[in-house]
């Protein structure tokens, strides 16, 4: 019994050591077969993610690692890499490989390329407003490092979309927990999102309605100044506005003097950056 046993584990053995090398030789043939040159690898690489073939491409990314490792071609497969990881919602593999992009090229030109691409894979996790914000900050934080650390790039205009489509969301989400509040009788802590809004969200497409409420909540505390203040701000810079009509009656109840036509101007208006970003379909610009 004990010789049989001991007659299975070698066969076991034998087996398993077989196959190991049956890999190791596959591998080997795969590199030793390769006639490439490195930036035909590389050209490969990426007519192959054109084609939607994201698995075979790496394969080809891999050998120009291992066959090239000096090569400048070699560098930029790194980056495609992560670029065809992101094509895959892998993101986790995606910021790994740029941040060792980063770290081992950090005076690359591709490096803001790293940073972009690192950003998006937070962007494109980015919730619905009544949702938890934390990977749209992020994703602020990092758009806005680009902007600061490489200027006029040529993924600035792209970044600063998606930056006014971030500020929108996170604008809604801090106006639907103002409402909340409202809805509580809880004044102070809608002031308190009404104000982050107006203060840190000016541009956002939640300013109309933010400042139509901050006019309705102070005229009802009877702070009549303040809300003369907002109630200009909302016919200077959105006098076509719905909340603006809905605001009307409130601003003639406040004892202003509508009949003119820059009758705001009385009040020292906030002039507001104005925006139309609601939606985008982003389209990610490949390594080349």
């Amino acid at each position: 019994m004990k010789s049989i046993l001991s007659l299975l584990i070698l066969l076991i053995f034998i087996s398993c050591t077989s196959n190991d090398t049956s890999d190791f030789d596959l591998n080997q043939n795969l590199y030793e077969n390769n006639k490439l040159e490195d930036f035909e690898l590389f050209e490969n690489a990426n007519k192959l993610i054109n084609q939607g073939e994201y698995d075979i491409a790496l394969i080809e990314l891999d050998k120009l690692e291992v066959l090239f490792p000096s090569s400048p071609y070699s560098n930029k497969g790194m980056l495609l890499n992560a670029y065809i990881n992101f094509l895959k919602k892998d993101y986790e593999k995606t910021r790994a490989l740029a941040e060792n992009y980063k770290k081992y090229y950090p005076g690359s030109k591709d490096i803001v390329y790293a940073n972009y691409l690192e950003a998006m894979t937070y962007y494109v996790l980015i919730k619905k407003p009544d949702y938890s914000q934390k990977d749209a900050y992020t994703a602020l934080d990092k758009f806005n490092f680009i902007l600061n650390a490489f200027p006029n790039s040529k993924y600035e205009i792209d970044i600063i979309t998606k930056i006014q489509i971030i500020e929108n969301n996170l604008a809604l989400n801090k106006l639907s927990t103002a409402k909340f509040y409202l809805e509580k009788k809880n004044i102070n802590g809608a002031l308190i999102y009404l104000k982050d809004i107006y203060e840190n969200h000016s541009s956002s497409l939640s300013i109309e309605e933010t400042l139509f409420l901050l006019v309705k909540i102070y005229k009802s505390i009877k702070e009549e100044e303040v809300a003369k203040n907002y109630a200009a701000t909302l016919a200077y810079n959105f006098p076509e506005s719905k909340w603006y009509l809905k605001s009307y009656n409130m601003i003639n109840e406040l004892e202003i003097e509508t009949d003119e036509k820059s009758w705001f101007e009385k009040f020292n208006p906030v002039r507001l950056v104005k925006n139309n970003k609601e939606e985008e379909n982003f389209e990610i610009q490949i390594i080349e």
